[in-house]
């Protein structure tokens, strides 16, 4: 026999109660119930499960989970029959408890269904788990709401219904006391699972949206793998982009959030801005200060989730199993990776998504846009390929357009020839890129502005962008014409006319080789034009918009989400990328370049300013710095590699401060500013680092190269010579360190003033040296001269 769960299973293996349990030699005096849902519903289901065992007598129930799944074809009542009357190898069940919700009826909606006979309904109970209408046939049968009263008394009105109330009262006490264990009580028996609903404290977890439609096979089985094994990583069929990976994590963290006493999201496609989202956890946490070096806090949060249990963090949009497995945190709770590549295997279980069911297409286009009919949503679906990502554009347009459904197919077809003529060699399905190619040019046309948005997200990376930092920069409009004028239209420019000034043109879009960001021209952050359109983009369904920002960086930073922010899918950026030639793709490129440059948060080293530091980082990546012609962008490239040094995580500097020095070696030469500014920050992480030999090469180049274009006295070259006297200092050669730190303090004295704080410093080290060497006396002397320097520096005047 298999399937029903006993009482004493139920409190001895919760969280396990999802699963089938077998049971044997089951006596006839227990009471066998069946909780039938839809897949979403699952943490009803449990929840469900949980409040009825715990009101039983031990041994005295016996419970079943069956998710009912309406685009299989089986009517919901004869899924209640199969599970009521049972079958050979498994026994029916006393009562059914049916969970009524929004899903459930939105999938009722398309069963064929049939009305049931009398004494099948009186052993039915339904239980509104949202504030729905209970269709026919159930809409006569009394069952009760779940969702409007206290985890107390919404316990005690389940048990009534379905145990009875004798059974209430009975168990009234141990039900009061087991739920208030989730608020802090004392426990007496199991506390799990939460009344659904429940969001823990510790949260980040990105805001849904209306695309996810089914999946409930995928959640029961990502449910379930989790509770067997604590990782899954959830792949595309075949490396398929635009399948919802990411979105079904999304759904599964929002369904299941009230299981988990912390929920934290980390977008994982950097592999070398994890540490970064490891520390804003432990920050979260209260367990360090927003100042800590990002490898003690990294370190410090991963050590509490191993001590911990209850957790859920979801690795997202991961590149490989190698980039991320020294992250994954262990413990006892549960980690959710998405990811484009396959080879799993060896960290977490492999759960792979497929497209969407041609029903759950239809569902989905037919929930956005009513009017259209079963037979045109198939259609659609049909060429669309039932990706998920594809259908979504297409509802989109659809609803926002007001275009009919045949009209959408021809358009569709057109480009979707157009991009198989250009014989690009592109790695997404043609579909997706005909239906973004059908929503760009339609807003080409009507709202420039929008498209003009979206291609600046497209070179961004695939995380929340601050609205305020799309307008920080007007685009350089250097292309063909005279597209710098910045005069108006003149009087009595109307209609097609006002459509052929030069201005005109270039905010439409409409004339010749024009910039593809023209439309920009002159939009602020907070400009209502601008709002607009990304509202447009938005219900297009282009990008998703969280109007909160949830990041909490100080009011007045570009960076602080104040007008929201807005996030782009990874590949309709590669596809929107694609469409624009080579010369317009170098033109978005140069205004990304200046948008990041523009957005430079400051001083590396203040800590008040990392947050900002933070949301900026994947994007000045994005932007491929190495790589750039704006000398703004270069300066916060190495601003951003001394970030990374002064937070800890060295090896990323030396990464970045390596990639940033060998390219511009190439591009601008060994004496170029930006060159130098590199070498300097490459040669302090190699010497953090402890590899003091590479260091001492580069300092003694930067020193040679800063005399000779500044002189000997320049601050950038005592600098160099101070770097150079640490480095030589590290290898033991002292002698040397000792004659560069003579040399420099004397320099600084006369250059600067004897009680200058650089001055001050050299002595520091010069005694250093001296001490070292053996001359204590004189390194003594030189440290009591610093004690009445710096005590004569800070007495008060007068």
């Amino acid at each position: 026999m298999a399937g029903y769960i006993q009482t004493s299973e139920l409190h001895s293996m919760w969280p396990l109660v999802p699963h089938l349990i077998e049971v044997r030699g089951v006596s006839s005096a227990r009471r066998r119930f069946v909780i039938t849902h839809v897949g979403r519903d699952r943490p009803w289901a449990e929840w469900i499960a949980a409040r009825l065992a715990d009101a039983g007598e031990p041994d005295s129930i016996e419970i079943r989970l069956v998710s009912w799944r309406w685009d299989t074809g089986i009517p919901l009542v004869t899924a209640v029959q199969d599970a009521l009357f049972g079958a050979a190898e498994e026994p029916g069940a006393d009562r059914i408890v049916l969970v009524f919700s929004s899903a459930l009826l939105e999938g009722y909606e398309y069963a064929d269904e049939q009305r049931p006979d009398l004494p099948l309904l009186s052993r039915v109970v339904p239980v509104r788990v949202e504030p729905v209408d209970l269709p026919e046939p159930w809409s006569g049968v009394s069952g009760p709401t779940l969702f409007d009263a206290p985890p107390v008394e919404t316990a005690d009105r389940l048990v009534k219904a379905v145990l009875g109330v004798g059974a209430a009262a009975a168990a009234a006490d141990r039900l009061a006391r087991t739920v208030a264990r989730e608020q802090g009580g004392p426990a007496v028996v199991a506390p799990r699972p939460r009344l659904p609903g429940h969001r823990p404290d510790i949260w980040n977890v990105p805001a849904p949206d209306d695309i996810f439609v089914g999946r409930d096979e995928e959640l029961i089985a990502l449910r379930t793998a989790l509770l067997a094994d604590g990782r899954v990583a959830v792949e595309g069929r075949f490396g398929m982009g635009g399948v919802g990976k990411t979105r079904l994590a999304l759904e599964y963290a929002h369904r299941f959030g009230s299981e988990y006493d912390l929920v934290w999201w980390i977008p994982a496609d950097r592999p070398v801005l994890i540490g970064d989202q490891f520390a804003a956890l432990a920050v979260r946490l209260g367990l360090v200060g927003p100042e800590t070096d990002t490898g003690t806090a990294a370190t410090v949060a991963r050590t509490y989730l191993r001590r911990h249990s209850n957790w859920l963090v979801v690795c997202d949009n991961a590149e490989s199993a190698e980039a991320l497995a020294p992250w994954l945190p262990g413990g006892e709770g549960h980690t959710i990776v998405t990811s484009r590549t396959s080879g799993w295997a060896s960290v977490a279980t492999p759960l792979e998504v497929k497209l969407l069911s041609r029903a759950e297409s239809i569902q989905l286009l037919r929930r956005r846009h009513s009017g259209l009919t079963v037979v045109e949503a198939g259609r659609l679906a049909a060429v669309l390929g039932d990706l998920p990502l594809a259908v979504g554009l297409a509802v989109g347009f659809l609803a926002e357009t007001g275009t009919h459904a045949g009209d959408y197919l021809t358009e569709l077809a057109q480009h979707v020839a157009d991009v198989l003529d250009e014989q690009r060699a592109v790695n997404y399905p043609h579909a997706l890129a005909g239906a973004i190619a059908t929503a760009t040019s339609w807003l080409a046309t009507r709202d420039p502005v929008a498209l003009a948005v979206a291609r600046v997200c497209a070179f961004l990376a695939p995380r929340p962008i601050p609205v305020g930092l799309l307008g920080l920069a007007d685009p350089v409009l250097t292309d063909h014409g005279d597209h710098r004028s910045d005069a108006a239209v003149p009087p009595g420019w109307t209609g097609a006319d006002a459509s052929m000034h030069p201005r005109m043109q270039r905010r439409t879009g409409a004339g010749p080789e024009l910039h593809p960001l023209a439309a920009l021209e002159g939009i602020s952050d907070g400009s209502a034009v601008l709002q607009r359109s990304i509202g447009r983009l938005q219900r297009l369904g282009l990008v998703q918009v969280e109007r909160v920002s949830r990041f909490g960086v100080r009011v007045g930073d570009p960076l602080n989400g104040s007008n929201g922010v807005v996030s782009l899918h990874r590949l309709v950026a590669a596809i929107l990328r694609d469409q624009l030639g080579a010369d317009r793709r170098d033109a978005v490129r140069a205004h990304v370049d200046a948008l990041v440059a523009a957005a430079d948060p400051g001083d590396p080293t203040d800590p008040r300013r990392w947050p900002s530091w933070t949301i900026l980082l994947p994007h000045l990546y994005a932007a491929e710095p190495a790589h750039t012609a704006n000398p703004g962008l270069r300066t916060t490239a190495v601003s951003a590699a001394h970030v990374l040094l002064a937070r800890g995580d060295v090896r990323s500097a030396r990464d970045l401060a390596d990639q940033l020095h060998r390219r511009w070696l190439d591009r601008l030469g060994p004496d170029h500013e930006d060159t130098l500014r590199a070498a300097r920050c490459l040669a302090q992480t190699l010497r953090t680092l402890g590899r003091f030999d590479a260091a001492q090469e580069l300092d003694a180049d930067l020193l040679r190269r800063h005399r000779e274009t500044l002189g000997e006295d320049h601050s950038e070259s005592l600098a160099a010579a101070t770097a150079l006297a640490d480095d030589a200092y590290a290898l033991g050669d002292v002698g040397l360190a000792r004659a560069l730190d003579e040399e420099i303090l004397a320099r600084r004295q006369r250059v600067f003033g004897e009680s200058h704080p650089s001055a001050i410093d050299s002595a520091l080290r010069l005694a250093r040296d001296l001490a070292a060497l053996g001359d204590a006396k004189r390194a003594a002397e030189l440290r009591s001269w610093v004690e009445r320097t710096e005590a004569d520096r800070h007495r008060p005047a007068g």
